[in-house]
């Protein structure tokens, strides 16, 4: 799934799982942000960008065969992805990055065989 979404970018994949809506949060005052990801309404999971600690976060609550995974543009990318696991599952990422610097953002749900499905590219901070 990595390489897909780093070679894709963000928004919606050409394949991808179908019914996806993203609902994302407004920037918080300190630089963290959520973006939760529904499937045909039901919610599949959640990436959240936590600014206080670095921490990037994907969680994996619906059993329906996709992973999540979150994306920060940090160098290198900061990747939590929660494929190749059982729901529900969280995975996370965390690098000491430098303060006050602004990073893209964006969560995807996919697989390997059929793509990945990507919400727009948000701004986050550290």
């Amino acid at each position: 799934m990595t390489g897909a979404a780093l070679t894709l970018g963000a928004g919606s994949a050409a394949a991808g799982p179908s019914g996806i809506t993203f609902s994302v949060g407004s920037l918080q005052s300190d630089g963290s942000r959520t973006i939760t990801i529904k499937e045909d309404g039901t919610t599949a999971g959640v990436v959240k960008w936590t600014a206080d600690g670095d921490t990037l976060t994907a969680k994996d609550s619906y059993a329906d065969g996709y992973g999540i995974s979150g994306y920060v543009t940090a160098n290198p990318y900061l990747i939590a992805d929660t494929g190749g696991h059982n729901s529900p599952y969280t995975a996370t990422a965390h690098r000491d990055l430098t303060e006050n610097v602004t990073y893209t953002f964006w969560g995807c749900i996919g697989s390997n065989s059929i793509g990945l499905t990507c919400s727009n590219v948000y701004n986050v901070t550290s």
